[in-house]
């Protein structure tokens, strides 16, 4: 089985380095939406058996961008993007002049982050809802070509899921409308690509 996926198009929020987790519900910007469609030029969605998005508008904006009306779209609470609690909408800058220990030595918020953000989501159930997810489209799509429309932190998340014992720092967040693409089986999956951009 194969499995792409893509993250979202920028949004206000990316613009202007902010938390955007599963509780910023901002649509794709206009300078977004632009750059979507110009990436979706070199995209193929009749590639794929099936298409998977997140509830999020962002995800789904995308999603109807990149599969131009040729693939129903399969909206997939598992891939929506971390919910950062109270620090989603927050500028990235101030958090991290507030509390520095809160993120790690690549400036990703790490699992201490609960501390300001108590209700925030925690890395371990991140993990658990990603490889659920993984689990069941490797069971179902065993020769497929699987396709995931949906968020930064997430894809980091599941990419670790697959290939890096749930250790997402291992991964950067990729760029907008980027993809990554996996080879899986169900005890072994390897990475094709990571954050590949379709257009300048």
């Amino acid at each position: 089985m194969e499995i792409t996926f893509v993250r979202h198009g920028e949004t206000n929020l990316n613009k202007e380095n902010r938390i955007q987790g599963s509780a910023t519900n901002y649509p794709l910007n206009e300078a977004g939406e632009a750059y979507a469609r110009k990436a979706a030029a070199a995209f193929d969605p009749e590639a794929y058996d099936i298409v998977f998005v997140s509830p999020l508008t962002r995800a789904k904006q995308t999603a109807e961008i990149f599969t131009k009306g040729k693939q129903e779209l399969h909206v997939e609470p598992r891939i929506t993007e971390f919910d950062f609690g109270e620090w989603d909408g927050a500028l990235i800058s101030e958090l991290k002049q507030a509390h520095p220990d809160a993120f790690d030595e690549w400036n990703k918020v790490n699992e201490r982050y609960l501390q300001y953000a108590p209700s925030g989501e925690s890395f371990e159930h991140l993990a658990e809802r990603c490889q659920d997810f993984l689990n069941e489209v490797i069971a179902k799509y065993p020769d497929g070509k699987v396709l995931a429309i949906c968020h930064g932190s997430l894809i980091r998340m599941l990419a670790a899921c697959l290939v890096a014992q749930g250790q997402m720092e291992n991964f950067q967040t990729m760029d907008n409308c980027a993809l990554a693409k996996f080879e899986c089986h169900p005890n072994s999956a390897r990475m094709l690509f990571y954050n590949r951009i379709l257009a300048k």
